[in-house]
């Protein structure tokens, strides 16, 4: 079994979202996942391109989002077998980590996570959802809760 070593959670792109990979020449990758930290392309078998670059560019098919210079390091680039291999072009996937962000690309990083991926959208309101109900959750086994002065305000009949 293998141990998750990610700090964030990545979402599956939705078809055509790619990552412009700044080198000479220009390259123009599909990206396959993608989280706040980093993201996955498909590259071909002449990778040695990717190691000269160090800025990327997220864009869109249909130029509905384009986010530039984002900074970036190589983390891995590993032969992958997907169940299907058409999906891969040479079947290689690239682990790219991004470099210190602006909080103007996080915000549209985060855009983009919400709404060009699968999953996105929902997976963050659960969170959020999940945060906010956590001070009121309660052990059924514990003996107290630090929380009963709420929930006996909260039942209390009004006088």
């Amino acid at each position: 079994m293998q141990v998750e070593r990610r700090r964030h959670l990545r979402y599956k792109v939705k078809d055509n979202a790619f990552a412009i990979i700044n080198s000479e020449p220009v390259r123009l990758v599909p990206i396959l996942d993608i989280a706040i930290g980093g993201l996955g392309v498909s590259m071909n078998g002449d990778d040695l391109w990717l190691n000269k670059a160090s800025k990327l560019e997220i864009m869109v098919a249909d130029c509905s989002f384009y986010l530039e210079n984002i900074p970036f390091e190589t983390i891995s680039n590993f032969k992958a077998f997907p169940a299907n291999v058409s999906n891969l072009p040479g079947g290689r996937h690239g682990s790219l980590k991004f470099g210190s962000l602006t909080p103007s690309q996080k915000s549209e990083l985060k855009y983009f996570i919400r709404n060009y991926t699968q999953g996105g959208t929902i997976r963050q309101v659960m969170q959020r959802f999940s945060k906010v109900l956590h001070p009121f959750r309660e052990h059924k086994h514990s003996g107290s809760s630090g929380n009963t002065g709420i929930w006996q305000n909260l039942h209390r009949p009004p006088i």
